[in-house]
């Protein structure tokens, strides 16, 4: 009877998802996770029964830690960073770790570079920072850092330190992220998605929109 006490309390905490750390899903923002870690043979032990030791999976080796970095402008700044690629089309992504849509698409700008980054200065401006005291620009940029090296992103990334409001309200024609501003080899903004103020943030993408744009301006 003993015996059938402990399997019987044992199930119930199985079904009961029992998990001290366990939290509801929307208790922190939706960020795509890297895939399944590799580990290496003296972290992974001997190989199972019947499996060679040869078989076991080599740890990849991890990116330097400085090639992947957030600088900390006001928008003046990421102005002057824009123009200090001329010569390159540039092709700056606006966004925050808050927002979904941004997240789903940043992964394009990261493949943009890896293809085309002799030739297209890519830019990732984090619009997290609101102003406000609870959550100084340097919390946002730990926040922001984390996303980064997840993505791979060894392009130049901003976490910019004029408020976001600010910056929708007098500085650009948005009132909301994502935004992508494209300019020529010349500094020139010859492209902007979504195209209108308000407009819907899912409503372009980089196969269709952003990259036909940027091939026009490599080829003249």
């Amino acid at each position: 009877m003993r015996c059938w006490s402990w399997m019987l309390l044992g199930l119930s905490l199985v079904v009961c998802g029992c998990n001290p750390s366990s939290e509801p899903a929307d208790s922190a923002p939706e960020v795509p996770t890297p895939g399944p870690a590799v580990l290496s043979p003296e972290e992974a032990g001997p190989a199972p029964a019947g499996q060679s030791e040869e078989a076991m999976p080599e740890a990849e080796p991890a990116a330097p830690a400085a090639a992947i970095d957030a600088q900390i402008l006001d928008w003046d700044g990421v102005e002057a960073l824009v123009r200090s690629h001329k010569g390159k089309v540039v092709v700056m992504d606006l966004w925050s770790t808050y927002c979904l849509p941004c997240r789903k698409e940043f992964p394009n700008l990261v493949k943009l570079h890896q293809q085309q980054g002799d030739k297209v200065a890519c830019i990732s401006v984090s619009l997290d920072f609101d102003g406000l005291e609870d959550e100084p620009v340097q919390a946002c940029r730990e926040k922001v850092l984390k996303f980064l090296n997840a993505q791979g992103a060894t392009f130049d990334n901003v976490v910019c330190s004029t408020p976001a409001e600010t910056v929708f309200n007098e500085k650009i024609p948005h009132n909301s992220v994502p935004a992508v501003y494209v300019f020529s080899k010349e500094g020139e903004w010859v492209g902007r998605f979504p195209d209108l103020q308000g407009g819907d943030p899912e409503a372009f993408n980089y196969q269709d929109h952003i990259l036909p744009l940027v091939n026009q301006l490599l080829a003249q």
